[in-house]
């Protein structure tokens, strides 16, 4: 169910060329290359520009724009995280649109960072995980 959402975010079995039901088909994806579609689809849906989502991805904007068909695997991996994290946001926080402010917003339970910058990292990942984990279960701090 959780990887169906993740696979929505992206565009589906449309722009992601299979269906997804496991971990693994998106390990399938990531490593034969996330496909441009799928990239473009998830930065309409969390509505930033094409420098920023370079950013978010951990590449040059010069090399976001230069793709054509597809993201090399840690590229395409650094979207598919992305989106991981926006639908577990999604999921702690309610709905859509305050998901992605809590993201693009400063929290104190990460030092006053702003979670969506975090996510660039494995580290980042983890923490931004673990204060979803606590905020969904009641613990928030």
């Amino acid at each position: 169910m959780f990887e169906r959402r993740v696979a929505r975010v992206l565009g589906g079995e449309t722009a992601l060329h299979r269906e997804i039901k496991t971990n693994l088909d998106f390990a399938d994806v990531i490593v034969s290359g996330m496909p441009i579609r799928a990239v473009k689809n998830l930065q309409a849906y969390i509505g930033v520009s094409d420098s920023r989502m370079a950013e978010l991805m951990s590449v040059t904007p010069k090399t976001f724009r230069s793709r054509k068909e597809h993201f090399k695997p840690d590229e395409g991996n650094h979207a598919y995280t992305l989106a991981r994290i926006v639908v577990e946001t999604e999921k702690a926080i309610g709905d859509k649109e305050a998901a992605l402010d809590w993201l693009g917003s400063k929290q104190p339970a990460l030092g006053n960072r702003i979670p969506i910058d975090l996510v660039r990292t494995n580290a980042g990942v983890q923490a931004v995980e673990d204060l979803l984990g606590r905020i969904t279960y009641g613990v928030y701090s």
